[in-house]
């Protein structure tokens, strides 16, 4: 993602001189490429030939969500509501509110001819077959510009070459915005909602959807063929609401299942050839990569390409599980809202494989439990997730009835549809548990029980302390808490049925690379009787304002221990956090200890569950102050921000 000069400023001046010249100098050299490749194949057409006839895994399915808030009305009239746009009709002409003060557009409508239109502003070499796709649909529907941000307006060029796609480069601008949509999340949704009496014409609009989408994105071109992630995502949307359409009876022409498979098979030659690995710093796109590659290949016909695809995700995620989830259960991207999107893909991914007779090592197997169990311990009372980093809204699929954009239930969901595990999961997600196990094949296995990590026991730093007394209006609510820890994520937690205290203490994960972490550092999240009384504020937004960006990632924003407007970290760049504050927990139980470095030198902050009141101490500092509501908590602490329960959102 290209980040504005600033960052790219910052981020060269903390390096050495040899090594950010080095940097500078590849990212030229593969902007460069990108382009070169955009000229060589713009006269070749980019769509394959079909395999042939895709492969079914769900004969049955009986299933449903309830139509509470007339979604289906709003996706037949193509209205979106995604990362905070708010319902929105998404087609070609339309005008957007703009970001702030920030608007571009609006860009012409589509003639009557629309699919000559649509055909003519790709590059030449794909015109004729894209024209042919689009012949395929309905005169009756309505396309979708599947280019455009439709919060700002701006709308990228199909005919680009999607590795040369600029982003990040324009005030306002968020290529997340098509690269949601063009996800197909609402496309399996579409499929839940249609019931006996609308299955045929819910199935026809998946038809019309889909072949709009593979006509005016042809493979590789485009903004959504810029990330390999987003495209393992797409297909296993697609596959999915295929597979749940057929299951309920809906029964599409040949013509249309094999530009399906065909778009299917480009899709697992994209991934396959555009694999975001890094040896230190992969995350979660690979993660994504191998779940949507695994996904592909089962649904593609038996071939030498599909069947290698097959082995080589299945040990991929294997090993990749192993290695973005900690022992304890807990994902190693410092991010509460990253844990639910990986626990997610490797869940319903791993679903797939087993009900199709592949295999999963048991430490695989027990570390998707532990993250289950990890997504249930870090939703507070009142069913919504500790936003610990970043939070982007991501998801793999999404099944559950309802919007809930901090709600952990559905991986806790997806888990009980493979497990047998004893953890509450509410009745708006059971779709997503019997999803899950009809793709296990209605195998569930044994979970083993969870790994409880010894706790730190170390000494606490004594002398001079600026010290909380927060008092609830009844402390009845701080008895019986329990003490879980999490150290490998960094999270430190007590909680019952009433109240939840956390402490995020520990590393900034991604291997150093902080890329979704915050400067949160020893910051303390309560919630009582469903009050928040100090929260992380979340995100909001990733590039279209990298100021807001900072904001919602600076110490200022958290209730963590300050040394002035000092930052523990600099933040080097949108997706680097430099690994100076080394927290570190020195004991949990009774009370918690830990301390940093961020400011030079020792940062202590204690934690503790006193005489009805939480207490909180930090080293060095002066002064006692009594909080008896959540607005005294804020103003002593200046905790401003308009909280961001989901991207995009504020309020």
């Amino acid at each position: 993602m290209r980040a504005c000069p600033g960052h790219l400023i910052r981020l060269a001046l903390s390096l050495p001189p040899r090594i950010a010249l080095a940097k500078a100098a590849g990212f030229a050299r593969r902007l460069a490429d990108r382009h070169i490749q955009g000229w060589l194949r713009r006269d070749r057409c980019s769509y394959p030939p079909s395999p042939g006839r895709l492969c079914r895994c769900l004969d049955t399915l009986d299933v449903s969500i309830p139509d509470s808030f007339g979604e289906t009305r709003l996706l037949l009239e193509h209205r979106f509501d995604l990362l905070g746009s708010g319902p929105v009709r998404v087609t070609h002409g339309q005008r957007y509110n703009g970001f702030g003060p920030h608007r571009y557009g609006p860009h012409p409508p589509l003639l009557d001819d629309w699919r000559g239109a649509v055909a003519a502003g790709l590059n030449p070499g794909n015109r004729a077959r894209a024209r042919a796709i689009l012949d395929l649909i309905p005169d009756s529907y309505d396309p979708i510009d599947w280019h455009v941000d439709f919060v700002s307006g701006f709308r990228w060029s199909p005919a680009t070459w999607g590795g040369g796609i600029a982003y990040a480069h324009l005030p306002g601008v968020d290529v997340k915005l098509p690269w949601e949509l063009a996800r197909m999340q609402h496309l399996p949704r579409l499929a839940l909602l249609a019931d006996a009496g609308t299955v045929a014409a819910l199935a026809a609009e998946f038809r019309a959807q889909a072949l709009d989408f593979i006509g005016s994105n042809p493979p590789g071109w485009g903004v959504n063929w810029a990330c390999a992630m987003d495209v393992a995502i797409r297909a296993v949307n697609l596959i999915l609401a295929w597979e749940m359409f057929r299951a309920r009876g809906a029964a599409f022409d040949e013509t249309f299942e094999t530009e399906l498979a065909a778009s299917l098979l480009a899709h697992g030659r994209h991934v396959m050839a555009h694999l975001e690995w890094s040896e230190l710093h992969r995350g979660n796109h690979y993660l994504a990569d191998i779940c949507g590659l695994a996904v592909i290949a089962h649904a593609l016909p038996d071939s030498p390409e599909s069947v290698e695809w097959r082995h080589f995700a299945a040990a991929e995620l294997n090993a990749e599980i192993l290695r973005q989830f900690t022992p304890d259960g807990a994902n190693f991207e410092a991010s509460t809202a990253y844990h639910r999107l990986s626990a997610e893909m490797a869940t319903v991914t791993a679903a797939l494989l087993l009900g199709r007779g592949e295999r999963l090592s048991g430490e695989a197997m027990a570390r998707l439990a532990g993250a289950a169990r990890f997504a249930a311990d870090v939703a507070k009372p009142s069913g919504e997730m500790i936003q610990v980093g970043d939070n982007d809204s991501g998801r793999f699929v999404r099944l559950e009835a309802g919007d809930r954009p901090l709600d952990m239930a559905p991986v806790i969901a997806a888990a009980k549809g493979l497990f047998e595990l004893d953890l509450p999961s509410p009745p708006h997600a059971e779709p997503v548990t019997r999803v899950v196990a009809a793709l296990a094949g209605g195998r569930r296995f044994a979970a083993p029980p969870p790994a409880r990590p010894a706790l730190p026991a170390g000494p606490a730093e004594d002398g001079p302390c600026l010290r909380l007394r927060i008092k609830p209006p009844d402390p009845a609510a701080l008895s019986g808490l329990e003490a879980i820890a999490y150290p490998d994520f960094g999270l430190f937690l007590w909680r019952n049925a009433r109240t939840f205290v956390a402490v995020r203490c520990g590393p900034i994960g991604q291997n150093g690379q902080g890329g979704h972490a915050h400067n949160d550092q020893l910051s303390v999240e309560i919630e009582i009787d469903g009050v928040a009384w100090a929260r992380d504020p979340g995100s909001f937004v990733y590039t279209a304002d990298l100021a807001e960006r900072d904001r919602y990632r600076s110490v200022m924003a958290h209730f963590a221990p300050r040394r002035g407007r000092d930052e523990p970290a600099r933040l080097l760049a949108p997706f680097r956090l430099e690994d100076r504050a080394h927290a570190e927990p020195i004991r949990f139980g009774d009370d918690f200890v830990g301390r940093h470095m961020g400011f030079g030198s020792p940062v202590w902050r204690r934690v503790a569950i006193e005489d009805g009141a939480i207490v909180i101490e930090d080293r060095p500092g002066e002064g006692e102050h009594l909080i008896r509501s959540p607005d005294d908590l804020a103003r002593l602490w200046g905790l401003i921000l308009p909280f961001s329960p989901g991207y995009g959102r504020k309020g």
